[in-house]
């Protein structure tokens, strides 16, 4: 599939979300937890990118590579957040984008070493990858991060 069909298809299935639900996470006080704060920052953020992007390179995608991310995330909500069909649908399409047109790290990421997903000259390494990757059905493989170097444990 080429890329602009991809982002044709995201386009389409994300059209009609209520993405200000996510972007309300940020800043409502009902949410405490940092995560789901940085989440929602980081999805609203690339939901906004998936409407505004011009692509310059109409580059080839697998076919399998698409299906397999679909199914995996299928599963992961299968198993962890059965009942969530709303937010299954928009992180199946983000991750879609982010991990084969925007080539962005799936989860939040920071700038610094402290943070457990960080960017460092132009290059995005994840702490968890290393462990992550072995679990069924692992998103961690359609991600763009490296293994983070181990200097954060000392």
């Amino acid at each position: 599939m080429r890329a602009s069909q991809l982002l044709d298809d995201i386009r389409d299935n994300l059209k009609d979300f209520d993405i200000e639900y996510v972007r309300n996470k940020v800043t409502d006080d009902r949410y405490k937890d940092p995560l789901t704060k940085k989440l929602a920052k980081h999805n609203s953020e690339a939901y906004d990118e998936i409407f505004e992007i011009e692509l310059s390179d109409d580059f080839t995608i697998s076919d399998e590579d698409i299906n397999n991310l679909k199914k995996d995330i299928d599963y992961y909500f299968e198993k962890y957040n059965p009942h969530d069909e709303e937010n299954q649908k928009l992180t199946k399409y983000i991750c879609l984008y982010l991990a084969f047109i925007n080539k962005k790290p799936l989860h939040p990421f920071g700038n610094s070493p402290a943070d457990d997903v960080y960017e460092k000259n132009k290059e995005y390494y994840c702490k968890g990858r290393s462990r992550y990757i072995k679990e069924k059905n692992s998103l961690c493989k359609y991600c763009c991060t490296k293994v983070a170097p181990f200097n954060h444990l000392f």
